[in-house]
């Protein structure tokens, strides 16, 4: 029997009861935001289920929807757009990312209230540049010099975010010691109660960006850290914010720190491709996300901390993700706002061709070429699995609004 409840309960059973409990909620708006935190039963299921032949192999996402691709600030000081989250990336067949995307296209479109047949003429279109591009077979970034309508406005606008006001949202002087501090709202940033592991926290990255051959000039302060909840499929893992003054440079910068655990796609029993050895997760992820972006985040790179791998990125004003309530009733603009992610997709797979298992380019160009053998099967198993994920998000609410009433009536 299909139980959704149950099988993301058993999933997600190791993780912060707390903030665990604050991702049930939010699983509860909607059946894109349910989709987005429950990637594992898509995989699980495709794994067991897919209807078409795809027998080559390529780095992916893992975890492929509208909301995972976004703006950030390289290195260079250029802003790019790109996939942005590599949590569950994996060595698995390219067809499997562009499902999930196109699945999202269903569900994300749905709650834009735009029709199935809409839908459906802008998910066979969106496949169509995915499977252009790969055939194509040259990979491109996506910049504000390279892409025009919503997207190049959108690039142009975060470009321009002031980087002190973005500080000054997130943080507050005090007045008295003339020190800052991270904004604790109870929503995105959680104090640490146990003084311990704040202490911990604080000296363990002091030596991270100090480290010993550097000392005894201390370049980096660490003036403060709080839990930080983003995003929807990884709430309740480990995961950091830290205020550091930078003395070089005389600014601030936030940083973003997070556990890396296992590709939940992996886990499933019906998933057979050998991956390659990694010495900690947060080496998979860094790796990946290396190979598939045109271009990394500024400071993107890993730590250890008690045991766990932790992935460690600069949060920026430029980091942000397209506002798509501005597509509502408006399938056109919809359209507009995913043509260039699903030319991202075909962009990362040819950029991380033949590396560690993965097919080469030329057979990727090959796979695209004969497309006509899996597209349409593709496209009706995403549609089928939309209706299929409603289904699961309206289980999941109902038994979940019934383990909350006994809750609540246990506590009276």
């Amino acid at each position: 029997m299909r139980d959704p409840f149950e099988r993301i309960c058993s999933f997600n059973q190791s993780r912060d009861a707390q903030f665990t409990a604050m991702k049930y909620t939010l699983m509860t708006s909607s059946a894109f935001r349910f989709f987005r935190g429950s990637c594992h039963l898509y995989y699980e299921d495709l794994a067991a289920q897919q209807t078409w032949s795809d027998l080559t192999t390529t780095w992916i996402c893992g975890d492929l929807h509208v909301e995972n691709f976004g703006s950030y600030r390289s290195r260079h000081q250029v802003v790019y757009f790109d996939l942005n989250d590599f949590d569950e990336a994996i060595l698995a067949h390219p067809t499997w990312d562009v499902s999930r995307f196109i699945c999202s296209i269903f569900l994300a479109g749905k709650a834009l209230n735009i029709t199935d047949e809409n839908l459906k003429i802008i998910a066979e279109q969106l496949l169509d540049e995915y499977i252009k591009a790969l055939a194509f077979g040259k990979a491109y970034a996506v910049e504000k010099e390279t892409v025009d309508g919503m997207l190049k406005k959108y690039i142009q606008m975060v470009s321009e975010r002031d980087f002190i006001e973005f500080i000054e949202t997130h943080s507050v002087l005090d007045k008295k010691t003339q020190q800052r501090y991270l904004k604790i709202d109870q929503k995105k940033y959680f104090k640490i109660d146990s003084k311990k592991r704040y202490a911990e926290l604080i000296s363990m990255f002091t030596t991270y960006l100090n480290p010993p051959a550097q000392q005894p000039i201390i370049r980096w302060q660490v003036l403060d850290v709080a839990v930080r909840v983003a995003g929807t499929g990884s709430i309740g893992l480990d995961r950091y914010v830290f205020l550091v003054y930078d003395s070089d440079n005389k600014n601030y910068i936030l940083f973003d720190v997070k556990q890396a655990q296992t590709s939940s796609l992996s886990l499933s029993p019906f998933f057979k491709i050998e991956q390659p050895e990694w010495t900690d997760q947060a080496q998979r992820i860094q790796f990946i996300q290396t190979l598939m972006q045109y271009e990394t985040p500024a400071e993107l790179s890993r730590l250890d901390f008690n045991g766990q791998a932790y992935i460690v990125k600069a949060l920026q004003p430029e980091q942000d993700k397209i506002d798509f309530k501005q597509c509502m009733d408006k399938p056109k603009k919809f359209t507009d706002a995913c043509y260039n992610m699903a030319r991202l997709i075909a962009y990362a797979q040819l950029r991380s061709a033949g590396r560690k298992g993965s097919s080469n380019a030329d057979e990727l160009i090959n796979f695209a070429q004969d497309a006509a053998l899996w597209k349409t099967q593709l496209l009706k198993y995403t549609y089928n699995y939309a209706q299929q994920v409603e289904q699961d998000y309206q289980s999941f609410c109902k038994s979940y609004a019934a383990v909350m009433a006994d809750s609540s009536k246990a506590s009276k």
